[in-house]
């Protein structure tokens, strides 16, 4: 395994959390960011569920660079082999 293919297997993982749609998806199985108000408490910002909600709310924003950067691996994998 090198670094190349590490690189490649994030891209892979971040293209795969890019796609998931929040109605669709997230919320019917109590992911969605409406999820971060249902605590009458407020939201602990520590607890794991919330990290990965927010994480997943953040990748939704990239996903320009990540067309960006696919489009870069792909010409790089055709260039190279």
């Amino acid at each position: 395994m090198t670094l190349w293919t590490l690189l490649q297997g994030v891209l892979l993982v971040s293209n795969g959390l890019a796609i998931l749609n929040n109605e669709r998806f997230l919320e019917k199985y109590g992911w969605g960011f409406s999820q971060l108000g249902n605590n009458p408490m407020g939201p602990s910002p520590n607890a794991l569920k919330y990290q990965i909600i927010g994480m997943l709310h953040a990748s939704a924003f990239l996903r320009v660079p990540l067309i960006v950067l696919n489009t870069l691996v792909v010409f790089v994998k055709l260039v190279f082999g």
